[in-house]
Order: C-alpha cells, then sequence, then structure tokens
C-alpha cells in the first residue's frame, strides 16, 4: 500500500503569510489524515539585516512596508492574532531571518522534524503576536526553555555556526530547485505551489495526485493579487 504524500513546506519564522499557510495545512491534515505528512523546510528571505537595506533602501522602510503584509494577512481568517500596531511600536528593526531559522535547526538537531515544526511554531508566535525580538539571542534561548529543549546543546549547536550554515546550504539547494519564495508547498517531491493558498487548492492537487491526474489540468482556484496560484513541476531533491 502506498505511503503517505509529503508536502513539504518551505518556510520563514518571519513570513505572516507561512503563519496562514501553517493553520490551512493543519485544516488539509485534519480532513485527509494520514494520507499525507507535512515537513518543514527552512527557506530565508531575508538572512541578514543588509538585505533588508539593499531591497528597502532602509530598515525603517522595509519595517514599514512588511507590516503592510502583516496587515494584510491579518484580514484572513486564521491570521486575526496578528499584532501589525504591536510591532509598529516595538523599538528594534524587523528581525533578519537567520537567527530565528538557525535556532529552529538547532531544535531539529536535538528532536528532529517535530522539534522542528514545534520550535517554528512557537517562534512565529512569539514574533506575530507577541511581537518580540527573534533575533535577539535571549530570546531564542527563552523559546527553548519554553520547549524544555537542552539549552547546553541548543547553544552549543548555534555557537558552532553548523545552523547558520544549514540554513544558508538549505536556501541554496530549494533556489536550484526552483523554489522562489516563501511559503511554498511541494508535493510528493514533484510539484511546488507558492503562495498562501486556500485550503481547497491544496485538497484539489493533492486528489489529483492520488488519482494520477497532472494537477497543472485543474482549474486554478486560488488566486492571489492578479497571479493565478498553480502547481509547477521541480527537479527531485534527490
Amino acid at each position: 500500500m502506498p505511503g503517505p504524500i509529503v508536502l513539504a513546506v518551505y518556510h520563514d519564522v518571519l513570513s505572516a503569510w507561512c503563519f496562514l499557510t501553517a493553520g490551512r495545512l493543519r485544516s488539509l491534515k485534519q480532513q485527509v489524515g494520514d494520507r499525507i505528512r507535512i515537513e518543514g523546510r527552512v527557506f530565508p528571505a531575508a538572512p541578514k539585516p543588509e538585505d533588508y537595506i539593499q531591497h528597502f533602501g532602509s530598515a525603517a522602510r522595509a519595517k514599514a512596508e512588511i507590516l503592510k503584509e502583516w496587515k494584510a494577512v491579518a484580514r484572513e481568517p486564521g491570521g486575526e492574532r496578528i499584532n501589525a500596531p504591536l510591532m509598529v511600536s516595538q523599538p528594534f528593526p524587523y528581525p533578519a531571518s537567520l537567527p530565528p531559522l538557525a535556532a529552529v535547526k538547532a531544535a531539529e538537531r536535538q528532536g528532529g522534524m517535530l522539534a522542528h515544526d514545534t520550535y517554528f511554531d512557537h517562534a512565529q508566535e512569539a514574533h506575530l503576536i507577541q511581537c518580540r525580538n527573534v533575533a535577539d539571542r535571549h530570546v531564542l534561548l527563552d523559546l527553548a526553555h519554553d520547549l524544555v529543549l537542552d539549552l547546553g546543546h541548543f547553544e552549543a549547536h548555534l555557537d558552532s555556526g553548523e545552523c547558520d550554515r544549514a540554513v544558508l546550504a538549505a536556501a541554496e539547494t530549494a533556489r536550484a530547485r526552483g523554489i522562489q519564495r516563501t511559503p511554498t508547498v511541494v508535493f510528493d517531491d514533484r510539484w511546488a505551489l507558492p503562495g498562501a493558498v486556500p485550503v481547497e487548492t491544496y485538497l484539489a492537487v493533492l486528489q489529483d495526485l492520488l488519482a494520477g491526474r497532472d494537477p497543472r489540468e485543474t482549474a486554478p482556484t486560488a488566486e492571489e493579487g492578479w497571479t493565478l496560484r498553480r502547481p509547477y513541476p521541480i527537479p527531485p531533491g534527490g
């Protein structure tokens, strides 16, 4: 009997759209049960603070523009708890992706994919709802403490630089496969679906794959701005 279809979710702690997608994928899992297995994959949108300067021109403008996305997500069902007004009031610049994603990898080193997913979700709550600075080492250690991780091992993994390298290597591999943004969900290591699409779209792609159909032939049901979101084929990860 064939095993479950793996949905690899390329995600970034900082992305409000990834927060929305996580909730939608939990809903999908409730509907289809063991026919799927959901696995997280780190993908940093802006690994370092300089990336914001390069893209937006200044840290202040970067924070202002990104918080427009927060407000858009907060208007979506499932995004209501995202607290853009609180983040506006926080004095620190918008965090870069590498510190919290390296912390996700450090958690993964201890507890596998379950720890990856649990720490990722906890960090997203800290970032998007509590509006803590998830680039701050003390915050990252607090989150690890909350989850009863071994703090000595956690810090050792962070200090070694291996988790930073793992995040950057994973991003390079993903880009080589055609992954360009977060969130992107890859079905069965073959079909990539970018954007925070409705649960019905994920379900339609899954049903096509289970029936042996090409998911590109299904009329798209997700529209993001002016772009219709369809799955596209990618080379296998190996």
